[in-house]
């Protein structure tokens, strides 16, 4: 069965900015898990005040998610981002981590 997670990112006010992953890492989890059928959708949601983003990612199954997360290249630039994110002041929520 599908798996969902969700990821909520809120900062402390509009002059802070969100740190991203590089576009070289978006277009590497595109073509090894969005294009494999891995990682079957993501979508991303602002607030209406741009405080905070919601990232929701489905994956085929929870092995898919599992092997995505360990993935040495997304793993290294995700802690890349989490850790500009935090010292930031941006605040990370996993809400979902699920079957569906």
């Amino acid at each position: 069965m599908a798996w969902k997670k969700v990821i909520v990112r809120t900062k402390p006010n509009s002059d802070t900015a969100f740190e991203k992953i590089s576009d070289e890492v978006q277009a590497y989890m595109i073509t090894n898990y969005n294009d494999t059928g891995k990682r079957t959708s993501h979508g991303v949601t602002v607030s209406d005040d741009g405080l905070v983003t919601t990232h929701t990612n489905i994956f085929k199954d929870e092995a898919s998610k599992n092997e995505f997360l360990a993935d040495s290249t997304i793993a290294a630039e995700s802690t890349r981002r989490n850790t500009i994110n935090a010292s930031n002041s941006i605040v990370k929520e996993v809400t979902v981590d699920e079957e569906v």
